[in-house]
């Protein structure tokens, strides 16, 4: 009875079956997937079912490690040599079942009727073959046509996923791509031989909002004019709600519940789901309290790089101006949001706010202190009153190092607490605070998930006491929940410790949650400020109103 109770909202058919009268494109039954570990097995999926109709989009949501990417690449036939799928599972596309087909006509299936793209575009692109040889090696796996032919294809897919330039993007390398043109390029490679279905793993996790909104609004029109079934893989519920026909929830491997987006939305059944539907940021900062002095206070901010342009005989530089004379003030127990596409030169602007950078000009006041004319050991003193907490905590926090002596090391740098007892409470109390337990002192870092190490490295930065914190991107690589759970932290900390954040993300969801000003960054200029509400409500400039339509509305 038990069973028959954890999947009752999700049987092996869809609740639209009954109305349909045509045949899925795949039907997958009883997918179960096992890895082999060190001591035994690991069950990554547990008997999913699903179903997905010719020219419609399913979407499978869930946190990270829920088991969404581990089923995609079972349809795929992308799993590593330690996964072992079960003798039970079923994958049928088209009538026949593609889990006993032999790896040769996997292969002939695979980039041809069934496409996939990944999260990261870099990792499945070669770096020493140009965008074009890549397309066209794609394209002449599965066809038997001329070079000439497959490149005219080539450059008939780019233009037709709107890449800029195109002929000239043929010859170039990935590396010389933005993340959003690489995304385009493997969406071409993906289309290269009109599949029927294409699998889009998190396409947009590490892309801008508006960068974000056109990847997906193209895959929608490539998909109605092609006809393509496509399974869209995210932690975005935004996304889902605007993108997706149906909707798969799963947890921990099981599928949780399926319903059509509008049912799931509306009327969601599970725990679970329900628990996911309100992970979504919500909330505001709490007030200001009456006549806060202002504890940072910028003023004709200026940074540039040198960039080396022309041929290698004939070298040349150019000034690039990263962050054009710009002002900022901020309060105590303040957040201030910095807002803008990537290269709009928020982070150059909060390092040199924090010295971590040398502005070419301007000044910087820190509690009615200048800093602006400080060398590095003068600017010593006031790193514990200024701390960072960077967007990856994984490549901020010493691997080699144990938690205890991470957050021991500022500590100690800074000459806090007498005895190193003493230095321990502190650190456990840090750790306390940041909502992790205070006995993980000898662990290491990689034993930790995203959202757990993003706690320890903000437990890093309040272990010190400081009175203001730079937030780049804390948010960015974590779930819905786990990022709920985090900006609840970031609001308790400012509340009990006065704490001021400068917070600078591209999430405008976040930014709604926890700012009462926001600061919205193009090209290195402000082009508009103020009371977040204000900003995000009646935006002043399109450029602002583009930022708030891809964020809200995706489209």
């Amino acid at each position: 009875m038990a069973l028959a109770l954890v999947n009752s909202f999700a049987p092996p058919v869809r609740h639209d079956h009954d109305g349909r009268s045509d045949t899925p494109v795949i039907d997958a039954r009883n997918v179960a997937v096992n890895f082999k570990v060190e001591d035994g097995m690991v069950e990554a999926v547990k008997d999913v079912s699903f179903q997905l109709y010719r020219g419609e989009t399913i979407a499978i949501v869930g946190e990270s490690g829920s088991g969404k990417s581990v089923t995609a690449r079972t349809v795929m036939g992308l799993l590593s040599k330690r996964a072992v799928v079960s003798e039970k599972s079923t994958v049928a596309y088209d009538g026949s079942n593609i889990l006993k087909f032999s790896e040769r006509e996997r292969r002939k299936l695979r980039g041809d009727r069934i496409s996939m793209i990944f999260q990261e575009p870099m990792s499945s692109l070669n770096p020493i073959y140009t965008i074009g040889s890549q397309i066209v090696e794609a394209i002449r796996v599965h066809r038997r046509i001329s070079k000439r032919d497959a490149q005219k294809r080539a450059l008939e897919l780019l233009e037709h996923v709107q890449i800029p330039d195109p002929a000239a993007r043929l010859m170039q390398y990935p590396h010389q791509l933005s993340g959003g043109q690489r995304q385009r390029v493997m969406i071409a490679m993906a289309l290269a031989n009109d599949p029927d279905v294409l699998i889009a793993d998190e396409p947009t996790t590490a892309l801008d909002v508006t960068v974000q909104a056109q990847i997906l609004n193209l895959i929608r029109n490539l998909q109605k004019e092609l006809g393509m079934a496509v399974i869209l893989i995210t932690h975005d519920l935004t996304v889902v709600r605007q993108f997706s026909d149906y909707v798969y929830v799963m947890q921990y491997g099981e599928v949780r519940e399926h319903n059509t987006t509008e049912a799931l939305f509306a009327n969601p059944q599970d725990a679970y789901t329900k628990h996911l539907l309100a992970s979504e940021p919500r909330g505001q900062a709490n007030p200001l309290p009456e006549g806060s002095d202002v504890i940072l206070d910028a003023k004709g901010v200026r940074v540039s790089f040198m960039m080396r342009h022309g041929t290698f005989l004939k070298p040349a530089m150019r000034e690039l101006v990263a962050v054009d004379s710009l002002d900022l003030t901020l309060r105590r127990h303040e957040t201030l949001g910095l807002v803008g596409e990537s290269g709009s030169g928020k982070t150059t602007f909060g390092q040199a706010i924090l010295r971590l950078n040398t502005p070419d000009s301007g000044e910087i006041r820190f509690d009615n202190q200048p800093i602006h004319g400080l060398s590095r050991a003068e600017m010593r003193p006031l790193r514990a009153r200024m701390q960072v907490v960077f967007q990856d905590p994984f490549s901020s926090l010493n691997p080699r190092m144990t938690i205890g002596q991470i957050i021991e090391e500022g500590l100690v740098v800074n000459r806090l607490g007498a005895t190193k007892g003493e230095r321990q409470d502190r650190v456990r109390e840090a750790l306390i605070a940041a909502g992790m337990p205070g006995n993980i002192l000898s662990r290491f870092p990689h034993e930790f998930s995203g959202g757990q190490r993003q706690r320890i490295a903000i437990a890093r930065a309040i272990a010190l006491e400081p009175e203001f914190i730079l937030l780049d991107e804390p948010t960015s690589a974590l779930d819905l929940s786990v990022q709920a759970q985090i900006i609840e932290l970031l609001r308790k900390l400012q509340d009990e410790r006065g704490l001021s954040y400068l917070f600078i993300s591209h999430d405008l969801k976040v930014v709604r949650a926890l700012c009462h000003r926001v600061i919205v960054m193009q090209h290195g200029k402000i082009v508009e400020e103020g009371p977040v509400n204000e900003v995000l409500s009646h935006p002043k400039t399109a450029y602002t109103e583009r930022l708030v339509k891809a964020a809200f509305e995706v489209a």
